[in-house]
């Protein structure tokens, strides 16, 4: 085993189903009131979306990533897909729809890192549960299966029964949130919120620490294993079979908090496929979370097994 939990060159299979958005990004001196325009900054196009996010991250830390998606036969789809080759991660899963613009976000972000988004899904909401038939045999192969939810949720809750079929284990992370059916849940291994998603999901407000954990208690009993609340700054709280912890965030320069969920999610699944520790799969994804928050945009080419550890490394 390497320092500082930093994963070896190679790893188990991850199969991600998820989307594929091209991030229209601007710096802003605040987030825009109702009927008001504000000028900011230069615009900056980036890869992103949630899946491809988390896939990336997952195959700079080590993993064998192979994504399942969709994209426009537009330049934004063919930009996104080459990001994915250059990250590591399999495309030969990414179907274009054609006729149909590749999914688009806009993202504004405020001097103190927080941002705002705004999703158009385009081709992201063109896969359907018939589509993931012939991806049987990749699930199969997967040490964890990973989704989100910007692709609509039949295909989301189709990818979960054929990990459950395949004994597959399952890390959702269910945002943007939308009412999830009932059998996703059970189907779930790892469910990864945040403060306001717990609360949607449960009915119980989040608002202060102790809400988030009476909400994670009430999350976990609608059937995941482990279930972890993320708190951005405040880090997060985790209950896994039962047994709750709680985790600090690192403490790092702020530059772009965009993706840094995503990253986490990524990072967690990496490690959760080499079969690591929970308390110590958390932790790592937490200081991957952390290295992306260190500049712009959501697919951070500097998020590194050797970048982790150096945030791991210099905790107090």
């Amino acid at each position: 085993m390497t320092a500082a939990g930093q994963p070896p060159a190679a790893g188990p299979l991850v199969v991600v189903l998820g989307s594929l958005n091209l991030d229209v990004v601007v710096a802003a001196p605040r987030v825009p009131r109702p009927g008001e325009t504000l000028l900011a900054g230069d615009a900056r196009f980036l890869p992103g979306g949630k899946g491809a996010n988390q896939a990336v991250a997952a195959a700079r830390l080590g993993a064998e990533v192979a994504f399942i998606g969709r994209t426009g036969d537009d330049d934004f789809g063919r930009r996104m897909r080459a990001n994915l080759v250059a990250a590591g991660v399999g495309v030969d899963r990414v179907g274009t729809v054609a006729g149909t613009a590749s999914g688009m976000a806009i993202v504004v972000v405020d001097p103190q890192g927080e941002n705002t988004i705004v999703v158009s899904p385009g081709a992201n909401a063109a896969i359907t549960p018939d589509d993931l038939a012939e991806h049987g045999g990749l699930i199969a192969r997967a040490a964890i299966g990973v989704v989100q939810l910007e692709t609509p949720i039949d295909t989301v809750l189709r990818f979960a029964r054929l990990c459950a079929d395949h004994d597959v284990g399952l890390l959702l992370n269910a945002a943007p949130y939308r009412e999830l059916p009932a059998e996703l849940l059970r189907h779930c291994r790892c469910l990864v919120v945040n403060r306001e998603e717990v609360a949607a999901l449960t009915g119980v407000p989040a608002d202060d620490r102790a809400g988030a954990r009476r909400a994670l208690a009430a999350a976990a009993g609608l059937g995941p294993a482990t279930v972890i609340v993320t708190l951005g700054d405040q880090g997060a709280l985790v209950l896994h079979d039962g047994e709750p912890f709680e985790i600090d965030a690192y403490r790092v320069p702020v530059v772009d908090s965009t993706g840094a969920g995503d990253a986490f999610v990524g990072a967690l699944g990496a490690a959760l496929a080499r079969n690591w520790p929970t308390d110590r799969a958390v932790r790592y994804a937490s200081a991957a979370a952390a290295v992306v928050c260190g500049g712009l945009g959501a697919q951070r080419p500097d998020l590194t097994p050797a970048a982790v550890a150096a945030v791991q490394d210099g905790a107090p």
